[in-house]
């Protein structure tokens, strides 16, 4: 058994936007961001824009924040793309 990290990565929300469609959505709580990331890379590899990030512990103002700059409409959780399990 490993021990466990000294000071483990703080939860964080994350946009996952797609950039065609003009929606986004906001997932988490997590602490690794690469599921995502890699999410968005397959749907990239088919055709689609999407983007992660940017991130913030605030998911209230994260989504506020987004929707405010960039009018995009904002969509439930796993609507964009899912990673993997």
């Amino acid at each position: 058994m490993t021990d466990p990290e000294p000071n483990p990565p703080a939860p964080f929300f994350l946009i996952v936007a797609d950039l065609d469609e003009e929606f986004f959505c906001v997932e988490g709580p997590m602490t690794d961001d690469a599921p995502w990331t890699q999410a968005a890379g397959r749907a990239g590899e088919h055709g689609r824009l999407v983007q992660c990030g940017p991130t913030s512990p605030d998911q209230a103002a994260l989504a506020a924040e987004y929707q405010r700059t960039t009018q995009f409409r904002g969509v439930p959780p796993g609507s964009i793309v899912r990673p993997r399990g």
